[in-house]
């Protein structure tokens, strides 16, 4: 028997089961190549995961301190805020300290140690 769930939390169709192992890691790309970008964003979302993007160093620390990733992977080709600036910035605010921050080289595809780890987290 299925069941459903409606947004006031009551359950029609049964019993209410736990569904937090079917959480989807989120992850925020950070980079300022259009190209490189889309084509990060769709290997990750291929791969099951959901994800935001910043086009700049200052977009990707107030995305991350609003939607709370996961995950943040930093291009090294950003233009406004270093790369490493940014990562900086991002692991000393109280709000984004907790979250892992990868700086990748530029354009180069995500590695597959990343989506290793974040399937190990999920």
């Amino acid at each position: 028997m299925s069941e459903l769930q409606t947004s006031d939390g009551s359950v029609v169709g049964g019993v209410t089961h736990d569904i937090s192992h079917f959480a989807v890691c989120h992850i925020l790309i950070a980079d300022s190549n259009a190209e490189s970008r889309q084509r990060r964003e769709g290997q990750l979302r291929d791969a099951g995961f959901r994800v935001s993007v910043a086009r700049t160093g200052f977009e990707a620390i107030v995305k991350a301190s609003y939607h709370v990733p996961d995950l943040i992977l930093i291009d090294d080709s950003l233009a406004d805020i270093e790369a490493s600036e940014t990562g900086r910035l991002l692991t000393t605010c109280p709000m984004t300290a907790h979250i892992p921050v990868i700086r990748l080289a530029a354009g180069r595809r995500v590695p597959q140690r990343v989506f290793s780890a974040m399937r190990r987290a999920g």
